[in-house]
């Protein structure tokens, strides 16, 4: 990158991050590489026995660009852990490349790093497809005593026909050309989904932002076979779905908490669609740390 390019992506995140008013919360973030990858995380520290929440972000984004709903939800008494995914944000790896068995192994390794630090339980809260993530990892470490899901996409459970026959056709695809690449804007309207948002079109320039992704990555995502379709676990779970959702009906969660043989927890945001993180951060630190007020009297 030249002298010039590099200016030009230094003022662009300057005024990205002055749009999505998080230069204060940035510096109360502590990052921390984990692993020799490395994964990137940001920490936001509240107390040693508090509990410690890892936030896995949205498709194609990264902790940074959740900032106000991390230093919010830390503020309210948690230590919050923000992951990028490998291949995200500013972690290392290939671009846009992962499995979900690597993001487990990723998410058990940042458990082992923060829990050398603090002592308080362990919860994870997964938005759109992180929460897909987080349940798996949940389904495989003991450590973890409750899953909050942004949305929960299960791949066996498909919105409907459109949405089965696409999954096949990149499975199929992904086992021939495994490293093409797919356009994300090709079925997610991003910019709708920003519409009105003061950082929307500092957001769809980012280039940290990944928008087009390998047949690798979509396939692991939309073949894995969440085990909470067929067995109880020890977690509490629970799943949040604003009434107005742009990319998932509410119906759509209501069928999948019918599915599901672990017991999810569904509450609906009124008037809130799929981008609460950033179009309504106080709300969602509300629900989000009324539940784990709830999970921790439990424990």
């Amino acid at each position: 990158m030249n002298a010039q390019m590099e200016k030009d992506v230094n003022s662009n995140r300057q005024r990205l991050r002055h749009k999505l008013g998080i230069e204060a919360c940035l510096q109360r973030r502590e990052v921390v590489p984990v692993g020799e990858l490395p994964v990137h995380t940001e920490y936001y520290h509240y107390a040693d026995t508090a509990p410690l929440v890892l936030f896995l972000p949205g498709i194609g984004t990264y902790s940074e660009l959740y900032a106000e709903l991390l230093d919010g939800l830390s503020a309210s008494g948690c230590n919050v852990v923000g992951v990028d995914l490998r291949g995200h944000g500013y972690s290392g790896g290939s671009r846009g490349l992962y499995t979900v068995d690597q993001v487990v192994a990723d998410c058990r390794q940042v458990i082992d790093h923060y829990r050398a630090r603090v002592s308080g339980p362990v919860y994870l809260y997964g938005y759109s497809i992180g929460a897909l993530l987080a349940v798996a990892m949940a389904e495989q470490d003991e450590r973890v005593r409750g899953v909050v899901c942004g949305t929960l996409l299960v791949p066996e459970v498909a919105p409907d026909f459109l949405h089965q026959l696409g999954w096949s056709w990149v499975w199929g695809s992904a086992l021939m050309l495994p490293g093409l690449r797919l356009p994300m804007q090709s079925f997610i309207d991003y910019e709708r989904l920003l519409a009105g948002h003061p950082a929307g079109e500092e957001i769809n320039a980012d280039e940290r932002i990944v928008f087009d992704y390998p047949l690798q990555t979509l396939s692991s995502l939309f073949t894995h076979r969440l085990g909470v379709l067929y067995r109880r676990y020890g977690f509490e779970g629970l799943i949040l779905h604003g009434t107005e959702d742009e990319v998932l009906p509410l119906s759509y969660s209501q069928r999948v908490v019918e599915a599901l043989a672990h017991p999810f927890r569904l509450q609906a945001i009124a008037g809130e669609g799929h981008m609460l993180p950033w179009d309504n951060p106080a709300l969602l630190i509300r629900h989000l740390s009324d539940w784990l007020g709830l999970a921790v009297t439990k424990a």
